[in-house]
């Protein structure tokens, strides 16, 4: 009997997805595939089973107890503030320059071409906008739900010339609304006194974080949060020039990411770590 795989990944994020596909391409059924988050507890029984960690790993801690446990465990990430734990992994991957994604799908099929559609999903993952129509291509792809199938017809249709311009032609349409609807939110962004500096923040839906968050560096450039309401706490996700180190901050509240971006979680039951400001006085000083 052949031992068992789990694939599992980032939850709620395109990269996260795009790795559990170049996995799917490789196991198809013969895995099961489980979206994980910070804000949830780990998943259980999950003993003698190969276990693949895909833009994601748990604290040291945690991953050790799943190495005690597991068949095998491999780690392919691209945090850096996750670097140490990742690195200290049976078997791993780890490359802050590429995208989960894009590690997966070298990991998984080391002599096939890297799938143009994940090359987009790294172009925004790791806040570069360097490809053609970068932005059209990616809210096309938003609009997907997370499924394979699905997946699989984009990641063929952008392989093919006219594919390509029908995605781009969509996709620029869709990014004119997006535009509208991330200069509405920033402008309604509240100033607040936060980890020793003054910033903006505003409740905005995950996939508006990134150009949101842009915006609002370029008005105030120290640190942007923007929050959204979960089940038990608020999600923050953080965004920063690089001059403040946007990971390092998530790590003070027990999570990570890059230095231009990352997240944290705040329960509803604990403070919060910020406190709103007088707009018009702090924000001209």
């Amino acid at each position: 009997m052949s031992t068992p795989r789990v694939v599992l990944y980032h939850a709620h994020c395109p990269d996260g997805f795009g790795g559990a596909y170049a996995a799917w391409k490789k196991f198809g059924n013969e895995a099961t595939y489980l979206p994980i988050a910070y804000d949830e507890p780990p998943p259980e029984n999950l003993s003698g089973a190969h276990l693949y960690f895909i833009d994601f790993c748990y604290s040291k801690e945690t991953m050790d107890q799943f190495v005690a446990q597991a068949e095998g465990v491999t780690v392919l990430d691209h945090h850096r503030s996750m670097r140490e734990t990742v690195e200290s992994m049976p078997e791993h991957v780890f490359n802050e320059n590429c995208s989960g994604a894009t590690i997966a799908w070298e990991y998984f099929h080391p002599d096939e071409p890297l799938p143009l559609a994940l090359c987009y999903i790294a172009d925004g993952d790791l806040h570069r906008k360097e490809l053609p129509h970068s932005m059209a291509v990616l809210l096309y792809l938003y609009t997907l739900p997370y499924q394979f199938e699905l997946w699989d017809e984009f990641v063929r249709t952008l392989e093919n010339e006219q594919g390509y311009a029908d995605i781009c032609a969509r996709g620029t349409i869709y990014e004119v609304y997006h535009n509208r609807i991330v200069k509405q939110l920033a402008d309604a962004a509240r100033p607040v006194s936060f980890e020793g500096q003054t910033c903006y923040l505003i409740d905005a839906p995950r996939m508006f974080a990134t150009d949101v968050g842009e915006k609002l560096l370029a008005r105030q450039p120290t640190l942007a949060l923007l929050v959204h309401a979960q089940a038990t706490g608020i999600a923050v996700s953080v965004r920063s020039t690089g001059a403040i180190d946007a990971g390092a901050v998530a790590r003070k509240y027990g999570r990570n990411g890059h230095s231009h971006s990352a997240a944290f979680f705040v329960p509803y039951e604990g403070p919060l770590p910020w406190t709103l400001l007088d707009a018009q006085n702090q924000l001209e000083r």
